[in-house]
């Protein structure tokens, strides 16, 4: 897995500075990329369809959650504290009695109504919420700003990378794992031009 190591800078010179001077001191130029930030806003939304771990956490918790209320809900019928229409006697004359039998039955009613509805409830909100995911880029990057994206195999080497970058001044690192967020930054197409 590549990891990258990136420099922000606030103009262009200094990250073309900071450019030659790692490869003075033998960083190759395939490990050196020129990045520019090109987005438009503080925060950037990228579209994001959820995982199935994440949709079946969700069911999990609504059927958790929602399957409880159920449980209680028929508790309270069970027991005569809540009255549902059709389960009180049909005459004035017919005693109506709580036995453990009735209490049983509205409490597994009412948890597997509560379990089926939140597990329903909870997949769909995830499927309909987490949809997009915010990225916040307004940690001192604005559109223009350049970065210096340097590919290091080993903290000697990100160490170096960093007090160089440091010294024509980089404002602030980043770490890149793999590849940089393309939302934001894309890799300068035309030639570093040599600073003198």
């Amino acid at each position: 897995m590549k990891n990258f190591l990136g420099g922000l800078f606030k103009n262009r010179e200094d990250a073309v500075l900071a450019h030659k001077a790692l490869r003075e001191n033998g960083f190759d130029d395939p490990l050196l990329h020129i990045l520019e930030c090109t987005h438009e806003n503080k925060a950037v939304v990228l579209r994001e369809n959820p995982s199935i771990q994440s949709i079946g956490i969700g069911a999990l918790i609504g059927a958790f959650l929602i399957g409880g209320l159920g449980a209680v809900l028929g508790l309270l019928v069970g027991l005569g504290v809540m009255h549902i229409p059709g389960l009180e006697p049909a005459g004035p004359t017919e005693t109506f009695q709580i036995t453990w039998q009735f209490i049983l039955t509205s409490v597994a009613t009412g948890l597997i109504f509560g379990v089926v509805t939140g597990a329903i409830l909870g997949t769909a909100g995830r499927l309909l919420l987490a949809r997009y995911k915010k990225v916040d880029t307004s940690g001192g990057v604005n559109r223009g700003d350049f970065m210096l994206a340097v590919e290091a195999e080993d903290i000697r080497r990100e160490t170096k990378a960093r007090l160089i970058m440091k010294e024509y001044s980089a404002i602030r690192f980043e770490e890149f794992r793999e590849k940089w967020d393309v939302e934001v930054w894309s890799v300068l197409e035309e030639e570093v031009p040599q600073v003198s």
